[in-house]
């Protein structure tokens, strides 16, 4: 069987998307002989080059990529698609991806016979692309109609969506999963005699809510850990330094997946601090319980308090609120009992999301009629 992942980039490329089709590739390949995979992305580097690398039962196809908006590519041709949808079985498309689903539009008669399976990872109503929806909407619409099924991460993505409500009856929930390398036996002891270390991992952007992060730890005694980049990279370095919480705050760009692996061991606590649904799962929720982290989120209309659960494995606090999230962080930090309970339970929650379970729920979909 030949199956066709399209994704807006792809590893190395660092995101939550991209983790999640790699954790599909590698969990399939890694059990079964019966799937060959070729994953179409762009070409993260933005450049004209277009790279073709083969591995292991998959190919890997970035498409030249020169421009791009917000983080957005803008390219509307990609040129390969007509033939690899030709060469495949299944077309299993992540969404959202505006100008692949443009593009998607054209081939749909090409897909006669084959299955079309959508992973809906994100609603972008309140998101910075809610503007498009006039025009964005009616063609998803299209490719809806056509798909065999529709997965969601979360029950809780399906029930924010206006636009899958009319689907129900092609939903099914896969939550996500994390890569097995960052998983940790053993929960974690209360740090005594020493600064709390909070790590939060994810691309820098306003979604992502970190200067309200940044914001909750002026007046804490504690270390704040922040690794990725992105285009607010400047500016949460400025608020730093208008705080002057210098010695507070470390910036890491462009980790690899062992340095994240320390990262994750080093810290003792995860904050996910996300201000509006464009934070649709929070891969990195579940790598940090599955290094015993104890996690703060924010109560998002999204899988994001589905990962960590509020009063179980961590707190969860209203979004876009610094005082908020101080009073969670300051709550557990000085509750010894009450962090290790965490950290146990977080243990306990991530074997909900193995990548051995997600992986054979996309299997049986590719295989079997829904």
């Amino acid at each position: 069987m030949k199956v066709l992942q399209i994704v807006k980039y792809y590893d190395p490329c660092q995101g939550g998307m991209e983790t999640v089709v790699k954790n599909i590739v590698e969990g399939i390949v890694d059990n079964t002989g019966e799937v060959d995979f070729t994953v179409y992305s762009n070409n993260h580097k933005r450049n004209f080059v277009r790279s073709i690398q083969e591995k292991r039962r998959e190919i890997i196809v970035k498409e030249i990529t020169p421009v791009h908006l917000k983080s957005q590519p803008l390219n509307f041709r990609y040129p390969l698609l007509k033939s690899l949808i030709k060469d495949s079985d299944v077309i299993h498309h992540h969404y959202p991806f505006p100008t692949m689903e443009f593009t998607l539009l054209r081939y749909l008669k090409l897909m006669s016979g084959k299955k079309l399976i959508f992973t809906w990872h994100a609603n972008i109503k309140n998101s910075r692309w809610s503007w498009i929806e006039k025009i964005y909407n009616p063609m998803i619409e299209k490719l809806l109609e056509r798909a065999d099924a529709i997965i969601v991460t979360s029950p809780q993505l399906f029930e924010a969506s206006t636009i899958l409500q009319k689907h129900k009856n092609k939903i099914k929930t896969i939550p996500l999963s994390f890569d097995p390398k960052f998983s940790s036996v053993n929960s974690r002891k209360f740090p005594d005699n020493r600064c709390f270390e909070i790590l939060f991992v994810g691309k820098l952007r306003k979604y992502k809510g970190v200067e309200f992060l940044i914001r909750s730890i002026e007046k804490l005694e504690v270390k704040l850990n922040i690794v990725g980049d992105g285009e607010e990279f400047q500016n949460l370095l400025s608020l730093v330094n208008d705080l002057n919480i210098k010695d507070k705050v470390t910036f890491f760009s462009n980790v690899s997946d062992d340095e994240l692996t320390e990262h994750y061991k080093n810290s003792d606590l995860f904050v996910l601090p996300s201000i509006n649904e464009a934070e649709a799962f929070g891969v990195v929720q579940l790598e940090a319980m599955a290094n015993g982290l104890p996690v703060i989120n924010t109560n998002l209309k999204s899988g994001v308090p589905f990962v960590s659960l509020d009063g179980y494995s961590g707190l969860t606090v209203q979004p876009l609120n610094s005082e908020s999230l101080k009073l969670a962080i300051e709550n557990v930090i000085n509750d010894k009992s009450l962090y290790e309970t965490f950290s146990v339970n977080a243990l306990e929650r991530v074997k909900l999301f193995s990548r051995d379970k997600m992986s054979k729920d996309y299997l049986d979909l590719y295989k079997n009629n829904f």
